[in-house]
């Protein structure tokens, strides 16, 4: 039996059109956030291991690197939202009675989500304490 034929893809096949490079990049901002998430695991661990060790913590993360790292988390996590919001219309195609609901109004309806979301997260911080407090 004949092998199938595997054309040779080159390693910088990306490097070679801009969606390409773009879908890379946002694809890439995976990293900062598995990071981020394993930094906020670490912050359980140190909730668990008692007040002290959380105060050291979040001591930790006032540091120049850390702010830094929050400031690159940051833009990764923007990058991202732009991006697959800017998806949605495209991959979220909801039909009902024969009527198609606008891409627009998905667009809206997932930035009214994320921003309603963040800011009921910044309401409960400055009203009910936090690490800020």
């Amino acid at each position: 039996m004949r092998k199938p034929y595997q054309p040779k893809q080159p390693r910088n096949w990306w490097l070679k059109h801009p969606a390409y490079r773009f879908y890379m990049l946002r694809e890439a901002t995976a990293l900062p956030l598995m990071l981020y998430t394993l930094l906020l695991i670490c912050g359980i661990f140190a909730l668990g291991r008692g007040e002290a060790a959380f105060g050291d913590w979040v001591a930790a993360l006032r540091s120049p690197w850390f702010v830094l790292f929050h400031l690159v988390v940051g833009a990764a996590l923007l990058l991202h939202i732009v991006s697959w919001f800017a998806l949605v219309p495209k991959i979220l195609v909801l039909r009902a009675r024969g009527f198609e609901v606008p891409g627009g109004l998905l667009k809206a309806a997932h930035w009214g989500g994320a921003i309603t979301c963040t800011v009921l997260i910044v309401v409960a911080f400055m009203f009910f304490g936090g690490v800020w407090a």
